[in-house]
């Protein structure tokens, strides 16, 4: 039989992978997905976007029809797969020839996914958090089960992750099980990217801390049993949290990332990625055809006002090395076998970390080797709390 592919066209056929992940979590419809993939031609991204903000639209109205007729849940669920389709469509819309439209279709995915989340009150809501003389968004997600103190997971999303992703990524498994998860957009992330105007810092110890914070004071958690979790390259803003506070109890690295600017060099074309290593500055290649000129604009994406150049010089300085010896909890660290984005990081940091980490391979053959076990979120989300219940009890 031969290899399964949704579209000749690599990045959509990963593209339409990663959607369809988010079906066991409410988040897509296979038939909904499928019916969609199969009209958009190989390397059209114009066609893509606008399939897929078309699908989001269909379902925002959906969920409206439901909301109206007091359907709350089926509301919630449907602009839960309005905002997964919005997005989908918003990745590819700087390569467009509707790329002013960026901010406007991201408001647009972030409207559905709000309104999904006000919708599942008040098993989420929202949590103020301060860091410094910054106010950021959050929501904790409560875990079902006797009333008591829950344990909790705290989920570092990846930089150019969306929110939405987190249902998937550990918060709605936590709440299965009884725990509460605390999900949050940091500096560079999702609203305080796009409509704060804040990028990324490169201490994300104190972004953690004051996360936490909140969280603990909304009570019901339980402060003995706090996991931090990073999924993509937020599995280093992840460690780097449990690297600064002393209260968390473990930590999940999904991958293990040592250094973030190979994930960011990985996604440019080889001859930039070269360029840049050589000491050449690849800001200029912007003009040089479409394919360059739109993965330099998602590089810089989650930086305003930066350059492509600036970026990779701000990276190359994130080393999750010598913060290590500080980190002296059992550390989960996943290790897909067909990983792109930081291969063979993951084995590095179990390496280093020695008997406090457990290195847990995933693979192709179940499905679950991509990046972020993409395929088989419910393996890799059994793992986990499998593990942490070893742990923590």
């Amino acid at each position: 039989m031969a290899p399964i592919s949704f579209s000749e066209d690599g990045g959509f056929d990963f593209a339409v992978r990663c959607i369809l992940s988010g079906v066991a979590y409410g988040m897509a419809e296979i038939g909904e997905v499928l019916s969609v993939a199969e009209q958009i031609e190989p390397a059209d991204l114009d066609a893509w976007f606008d399939a897929w903000t078309a699908l989001g639209a269909r379902i925002d109205a959906v969920a409206e029809r439901a909301e109206r007729a007091g359907h709350a849940h089926s509301a919630a669920q449907a602009y839960l797969r309005a905002a997964n389709y919005r997005f989908a469509g918003f990745y590819y819309v700087l390569g467009t020839a509707r790329a002013a439209e960026h901010l406007a279709a991201w408001k647009a995915h972030r409207r559905s996914l709000e309104r999904s989340l006000r919708g599942r009150a008040p098993a989420v809501e929202p949590v103020r958090v301060t860091c410094g003389d910054v106010e950021l968004r959050a929501w904790r997600f409560r875990g079902s089960g006797p009333s008591g103190l829950h344990p909790a997971l705290l989920i570092h999303n990846g930089l150019g992750s969306p929110l939405s992703d987190v249902f998937m990524t550990g918060a709605a498994d936590a709440m299965l099980r009884g725990w509460d998860a605390i999900v949050f957009d940091g500096p560079g992330q999702g609203h305080a990217r796009f409509v704060d105007g804040l990028g990324p810092v490169d201490d994300w110890g104190p972004v953690g801390i004051a996360v936490l914070d909140a969280a603990l004071a909304l009570g019901d958690i339980d402060p003995e049993r706090v996991v931090v979790s990073g999924i993509a390259d937020g599995g280093f803003l992840a460690a780097v949290h449990a690297a600064a506070d002393p209260r968390i109890a473990a930590l999940v690295c999904d991958p293990g990332v040592m250094r973030p600017v190979d994930g960011a060099l990985g996604s440019l074309p080889v001859d930039v990625a070269t360029a840049w290593r050589a000491g050449e500055s690849v800001g200029a290649m912007t003009g040089r055809d479409r394919d360059t000129a739109f993965a330099l604009e998602k590089l810089v994406e989650q930086w305003p006002g930066s350059s492509a150049d600036d970026v990779l010089a701000r990276l190359a300085l994130w080393d999750l090395g010598p913060l290590l010896d500080r980190i002296r909890v059992p550390t989960f660290v996943a290790d897909p076998d067909a990983a792109s984005a930081f291969a063979g990081q993951s084995a590095e940091l179990a390496g280093v970390l020695g008997e406090r980490a457990a290195l847990v391979p995933f693979t192709t053959t179940e499905g679950a080797g991509l990046d972020c076990e993409i395929g088989a979120p419910q393996l890799r989300n059994q793992r986990v709390f499998d593990w942490l219940d070893e742990m923590l009890g």
